[in-house]
């Protein structure tokens, strides 16, 4: 979709269309068209003329329940969340049941509605997705970890992200080391081999298990890795078309495939993007990497870049002296999902030694919140934003100690 695309229908109370929640959603910079309805019949209707993206019935359960049936079965197409003050267990069935995609409770969460929204609006388009390509679907969910903007630690996240979907998955997993030119996964992980990216793009169209079991190394952890050319000369001779050719080797071999990438677009990234499963951009608590990550959201957005769920990752939070959590939602109009929090000596101390910190300090903070990330990443709900250290102890919701002294975000133009 693009920037500006949603069509939302909002089916409520006669007396109840000019809620500030429903106000306030029509003003989305992505909302593109937000229709008021106060009857469930005639919302039906509409929803079975215009077939609008999502859904929104805000009655009694009852009749929540027979509209969301009705679009369910006659517009399938369309996605639905329903509205209720009900939190037992049996209403929430019945709705589900009917066909609901969330359930949301009164009274309404702006915040809470837009990361439904966002959450079924990802859900449906990666099961377009999967069911699109029918027969044809390779095995392995491929991840592709990417960042508008040098520095930031993609490989780190890469790396460890690896190792921990190896830990919690306890199946196959490979890391592709896709910086083309100045690739560091070799470093982080202590490996080095004559064997590389190289090898394998050299022989795209007869590619097998035996050249795949010579190019990949074997990992302490557990996971395979391939590491990029150690010429840069030889990352001009890389395609897209041999890069694609070789992921889809890597995902008939394993669950799942990691590749970290390099900071700016060009063919082999694209590639990468339109083949990924899931997107992890990665951005820091700073002015210029979060100027970056706004331009590239809205950039493959704008160009539909990927089919794959996005999620931003803020690595280095909280950290002293960082723009706040809300602050950095407001201004890149996105949900952040998942933070490495900055712990540097322990993440220092890993790199150095080229073993992941969630295998050398496996207690520690940010190994938490890898292996976090790895059970989001394979399937589990989980509540990937936690700003408390293991233990219990609290750096605050959002903003630190000292917070109120840091520079905004907006004080810095746009």
């Amino acid at each position: 979709m693009t920037s500006r695309s949603l069509r939302i229908i909002v089916i409520t109370s006669p007396d109840q269309l000019d809620q500030e929640w429903i106000n306030r959603l029509a003003r989305e910079a992505e909302v593109e068209r937000l229709d008021r309805v106060g009857s469930v019949a005639a919302g039906v209707l509409l929803a079975q003329q215009h077939r609008p993206h999502l859904v929104i019935v805000d009655r009694d359960v009852e009749q929540t329940e027979s509209a969301i049936r009705q679009i369910f079965t006659q517009v399938p197409s369309t996605l639905c969340i329903a509205v209720t003050p009900s939190a037992d267990v049996t209403s929430l069935r019945r709705l589900v049941m009917a066909g609901a995609r969330d359930v949301i409770g009164r009274p309404i969460n702006h915040a809470d509605l837009m990361n439904s929204i966002h959450a079924v609006i990802a859900a449906e388009r990666d099961r377009v997705a999967r069911s699109s390509a029918g027969g044809d679907r390779r095995n392995g969910r491929l991840v592709v970890v990417i960042a508008p903007k040098g520095g930031v630690g993609t490989t780190t996240i890469a790396a460890n992200l690896a190792v921990a979907l190896r830990q919690v998955t306890n199946t196959g997993v490979a890391l592709a080391d896709m910086g083309l030119q100045f690739g560091d996964v070799g470093v982080h992980l202590n490996i080095w081999s004559r064997h590389t990216l190289y090898d394998l793009v050299m022989h795209a169209h007869e590619l097998d298990d035996a050249l795949f079991e010579k190019v990949l190394q074997a990992h302490s952890s557990g996971i395979k890795v391939l590491l990029a050319p150690h010429d840069l000369e030889m990352a001009g001779d890389i395609s897209g078309e041999a890069v694609a050719a070789v992921v889809r080797g890597l995902l008939e071999r394993y669950t799942y495939v990691v590749c970290d990438t390099w900071s700016f677009l060009d063919e082999v990234t694209e590639t990468l993007l339109r083949q990924a499963d899931d997107v992890l951009v990665v951005t820091t608590p700073e002015v210029p990497a979060l100027r970056h990550t706004k331009s590239f959201l809205e950039h493959i957005s704008r160009n539909e870049l990927t089919h794959g769920r996005i999620t931003l990752v803020l690595n280095r939070f909280p950290s002293v002296n960082g723009i706040a959590l809300q602050d950095i939602q407001k201004h890149l109009r996105y949900p952040v999902g998942a933070n490495i929090p900055s712990e540097g000596q322990p993440i220092t101390h890993s790199i150095n030694r080229g073993v992941p910190v969630v295998m050398a300090h496996p207690q520690s903070w940010a190994s938490q919140s890898f292996l976090n990330l790895a059970a989001y990443v394979a399937g589990d709900g989980a509540q990937l934003i936690s700003l408390e250290r293991l233990g219990g102890k609290k750096a605050g919701k959002g903003v630190l100690p000292g917070a109120k002294d840091r520079r905004s975000l907006f004080s810095l133009g746009t």
